[in-house]
């Protein structure tokens, strides 16, 4: 990259502590069927921060952004509220995307009761199935709370739903949307690849739209570097080093490989960009967008 020591701000990692009292369902029921990572009984135990901190130490992490995972969870707030303990006791997370119900009408109400902590940074409504939501006047209703308050929107979207994330980001042009992982790209064949980068090249053309380039082991179980390189390059290329930053869906994508493994393939596939962009991509979009 340059003489100066490589950095790396972890844009999309989770945390849980099973003995916390805070609801994980999918981790101490039973495993959750259809889920894209397959079998996952062997993250099924707590994951700390401290584990995040000695398993990033080799590529020297330097912050990291902790994205909602308590489902089942009644009161999300109570992981904003651990996470954030956490934050002050171990330095990391630097930002909290919470869970919230943005179609409730009590979404203004618990917006704000997430913003008594520091690092709350905005919300993600997780969808496997697709967000047929995005155009719902409830959910729009919402949304600009969340604008009117500055936060962010972690969106969860595939190609099919890139037009309704375009309009939501076009109508709401003050808001800040930041892509999950690549648009969550479920298969691996060349027609669907074409659709996915003809959606994502659409969704781009919104100023206000981020992409963590994150998750992609979730589908592709045996990665390479040239399994993944495809995506990740269609992402940079459309939407540049200042809108993408690396994430590394941890403990997740720990059932496929170690975390030093990813973050240097991540390397590899982007060694040909400069070292101004290398630091945008690692560290400094991340840093920016999520305010950390």
């Amino acid at each position: 990259m340059t003489n100066e020591p490589f950095e790396f701000v972890d844009a999309h990692h989770h945390l849980w502590d099973l003995k916390s009292g805070i609801r994980y369902g999918w981790l101490t029921d039973k495993p959750f069927v259809g889920h894209p990572s397959g079998d996952y009984s062997a993250i099924m135990k707590d994951y700390l921060v401290t584990d995040l901190q000695r398993e990033g130490a080799p590529v020297n992490l330097i912050k990291s952004v902790h994205i909602e995972t308590a489902d089942g969870e009644v009161d999300t707030v109570r992981e904003t509220e651990w996470l954030q303990k956490v934050a002050d006791e171990h330095g990391m997370p630097n930002g909290i995307i919470a869970r919230v119900d943005l179609a409730a009408d009590n979404a203004a109400s618990e917006l704000d009761r997430h913003r008594q902590y520091a690092n709350f940074r905005g919300v993600r409504m997780l969808s496997f199935i697709g967000l047929d939501f995005l155009d719902d006047p409830a959910f729009r209703r919402g949304f600009n709370e969340l604008q009117k308050r500055d936060l962010i929107y972690d969106m969860d979207a595939g190609w099919p739903q890139m037009g309704k994330a375009f309009d939501l980001a076009r109508d709401f042009p003050r808001s800040t949307i930041i892509l999950g992982h690549c648009g969550f790209p479920k298969q691996r064949t060349v027609p669907y690849f074409n659709e996915w980068r003809k959606g994502i090249q659409h969704l781009a053309k919104a100023p206000n739209v981020a992409c963590k380039l994150s998750g992609l082991a979730m589908v592709d179980h045996e990665w390479t570097v040239e399994t993944i390189r495809p995506w990740i390059e269609v992402c940079i290329e459309a939407f540049g080093p200042s809108r993408c930053m690396f994430g590394t869906n941890w403990p997740l994508d720990g059932l496929f490989s170690d975390y030093p493994t990813v973050v240097n393939a991540y390397r590899e596939i982007v060694a040909g960009y400069s070292a101004d962009e290398q630091r945008q991509l690692f560290r400094t979009t991340a840093e920016g967008w999520y305010r950390i």
